[in-house]
């Protein structure tokens, strides 16, 4: 019986060394909540949840948020705005943040035509979907909707190049975004007339 309580006390005496030396361990390397709190903050992200932009684009922001596009996020498009967001002038976007280009690459990386894609998925060809033309000439993003560009109203025959007429400052001004093309390039959006001339 001496020999058991022996060996209890001993094991007792090793598992109270072994524990001081584990907690000296534990409080140097182990948890600590405020420290790694702050730590993972640091790590965490910075975004604006695309609500924060109703504030100041309203115009942009109501019809995306009833347009088939409400699931994708602002940022998916305009980049990180969470600095853009913090602003506090009210000219932000000429402030010192600058928002992403939005190219017509953001796009096609979920609507050109791809093996697997759902049909009912809008994706298109992009070699024969008005090739040449930028999405943003015929389609609003924030609506995702599209106009067609106008069929060409009047002859053909005997006309000097289409940008004679056709500049944003001509005879018949142009949206902005057009930029002097050859005549190929216009027909590729703008349909002849029927009568082909």
């Amino acid at each position: 019986m001496a020999a058991g309580a022996a060996l209890v006390a001993g094991l007792a005496v090793v598992l109270f060394v072994l524990g001081a030396a584990f907690s000296a361990l534990y409080g140097e390397y182990g948890s600590h909540p405020a420290e790694n709190a702050r730590s993972w903050a640091a790590l965490t992200p910075a975004y604006a949840d695309s609500t924060v932009c109703q504030h100041c684009h309203q115009p942009e922001y109501g019809p995306w948020v009833a347009s088939p596009h409400h699931t994708v996020v602002c940022e998916s498009c305009h980049g990180p705005l969470a600095a853009h967001a913090a602003e506090t002038s009210p000219n932000a976007p000429a402030g010192s943040v600058v928002l992403a280009t939005v190219s017509d690459a953001i796009c096609v990386a979920c609507h050109q035509q791809a093996t697997g894609r759902p049909a009912a998925f809008p994706h298109v060809d992009l070699a024969q979907h008005y090739a040449g033309a930028s999405c943003l000439w015929c389609h609003d993003p924030h609506d995702a909707t599209a106009v067609r560009p106008p069929d060409i109203p009047h002859s053909l025959a005997r006309l000097p190049a289409c940008v004679t007429c056709h500049t944003p400052a001509g005879l018949k001004p142009v949206p902005v975004g057009h930029v002097a093309s050859a005549d190929a390039v216009c027909r590729t959006c703008h349909a002849r007339p029927a009568n082909g001339q």
